[in-house]
């Protein structure tokens, strides 16, 4: 296991950071931290390029920045720092960071490819598909409605809500049962498992679980 640096930075996107922070803030509540919208994830050279300006701006000699990532389409690949290390948990987005593993992520769409993934603070985000398909629609003639709903779920037959040991859910849960029943889903609850993210934040790094990417080298696709 690495050992924790001193100088340790946190850019983190929101859909994360109301986890994260609060672990952080137990062992570091100095720690400089960058927190960046959700709705960066709908266009990844938006997020790529808002990555790359905020790791320029606070990287630092001798220093580790914690990019609260996963590879998230591609959107994190190729950013970079010429002072600072970089690690980000190796997953493909955040559903793998708060299922705790990529390998478990993998197993869960394995079962049923046609997952769409819900955590209770991401309802109503730019990450909620059933938010997105009904923005704007009441601008489209109705006779039309249903067939842009059915396009935009057509590749999702089960809802997954991925819940936490400690939070309250009930509300959530019922959010999402209602909308699975709306929409023809299958609707299932999955706990977390928050252990990578709290090695994350602890400094408790190892190449199996992160990526680390040492100054002057860029992040790979993984």
């Amino acid at each position: 296991m690495g050992k924790v640096r001193k100088k340790r930075k946190l850019i983190c996107c929101r859909a994360l950071s109301h986890l994260i922070e609060p672990m952080i803030d137990r062992i570091d509540p100095h720690m400089e931290r960058v927190i960046l919208p959700i709705r960066l994830h709908l266009n990844q050279h938006n997020l790529n390029q808002s990555l790359q300006e905020e790791i320029t701006r606070i990287e630092e000699t001798g220093g580790d920045i914690l990019l609260g990532y996963g590879l998230c389409g591609r959107g994190v690949e190729g950013v970079s720092s010429g002072k600072s290390r970089l690690i980000i948990p190796k997953v493909d987005d955040c559903v793998g960071a708060i299922l705790g593993s990529k390998a478990r992520h993998k197993r869960i769409l394995d079962q049923n490819a046609g997952t769409f993934f819900l955590e209770p603070s991401w309802i109503d985000t730019d990450v909620d598909v059933f938010a997105q398909c009904l923005k704007g629609l009441d601008k489209i003639p109705e006779e039309y409605q249903q067939d842009i709903v059915d396009l935009a779920l057509k590749h999702y037959s089960r809802l997954v809500l991925i819940h936490h040991k400690e939070d309250k859910t009930a509300m959530a849960a019922d959010r999402c049962r209602s909308l699975a029943k709306q929409y023809g889903l299958e609707f299932v609850q999955l706990q977390s498992d928050l252990t990578l993210l709290e090695d994350f934040s602890k400094g408790n790094i190892d190449s199996d679980r992160f990526i680390i990417v040492e100054p002057g080298d860029k992040v790979p696709y993984f």
